[in-house]
């Protein structure tokens, strides 16, 4: 499990070092497999807009994306990419040319099967943020051009431990349950998430919309359904986004994660 420090605070009033809170999970049994700090080696990227796609002349897997880094740039700027996870239009992260990457690589001007890339477009796990290399990450469409990525994803300085949480323990599936744990540990308050009841049309609790019924009463004897109306899909705010995509998710929309963050 992906435990975001930041998060932990929320809960837990924890001043303890990056060092101490890893001896501290090793103690409470919840292996440190890794940390990852946030926030560093992201000056040099950006956010860019792709305006077109063209195939690459001498690499079937290779695309040939032209991008601009603001609304109102006329001279495009060329990026051989491998990834065709995302579409003319999208905007995407941007590392520039002469960026070092949190991974320690820079980049540069150079050529691929003889066609120029300018700079590259970053995955979650190149800049840091998540395991995720599965393809570009994509920005909410809107985001503005030309800023930093850390203004555009709401990224502060953070630290992210990868424990391992073994099958007898669900109680630490959950950052409050692990702020649960340390709290108790280090005898420091815990503050857990306000919950916020909803309000209950009871009038619309007939309506065919939410009518069921249970084939197999042997198996089961309750059905409950809840209907949730006036609801609009939409991207989530950008710090509801930065906080899953840390915790290791892949935000989609305003109700998949909402459901994603409380899960978590």
């Amino acid at each position: 499990m992906k435990l975001v420090l930041s998060w932990l605070r929320e809960m837990v009033p924890v001043t303890s070092s990056v060092d101490e809170l890893t001896v501290l999970f090793n103690g409470l049994g919840l292996e440190v497999e890794g940390v990852a700090r946030i926030g560093d080696g992201l000056d040099g990227i950006i956010t860019a807009q792709v305006r077109t796609i063209r195939p690459h002349p001498n690499a079937d897997k290779v695309r040939l994306v032209d991008i601009v880094t603001s609304s109102d740039q006329t001279e495009t700027v060329q990026i051989a990419c491998g990834a065709w996870n995302f579409a003319e239009g999208d905007i995407v992260p941007l590392a520039t040319l002469g960026t070092t990457m949190p991974g320690g690589m820079l980049i540069e001007r150079r050529k691929l099967r003889g066609e120029w890339s300018n700079g590259m477009l970053c995955s979650s796990r190149e800049l840091g943020l998540s395991d995720d290399h599965a393809g570009i990450l994509q920005l909410p469409a809107g985001t503005a051009l030309g800023q930093t990525i850390t203004e555009a994803l709401g990224i502060t300085p953070d630290v992210v431990f990868d424990l391992s949480v073994n099958p007898n323990r669900p109680d630490a599936m959950s950052v409050l349950g692990i702020a649960r744990d340390v709290a108790a540990k280090l005898r420091l308050p815990l503050t857990p998430p306000p919950i916020v009841p909803g309000v209950v049309d009871a009038q619309a609790s007939g309506s065919p919309s939410t009518r069921g019924s249970i084939a197999a009463t042997d198996l089961c004897d309750r059905l409950t359904v809840t209907v949730i109306r006036h609801v609009h899909v939409a991207p989530s705010p950008t710090s509801v986004q930065a906080r899953l995509t840390l915790a290791g998710m892949r935000p989609i929309s305003n109700l998949v994660d909402a459901s994603n963050l409380v899960m978590l």
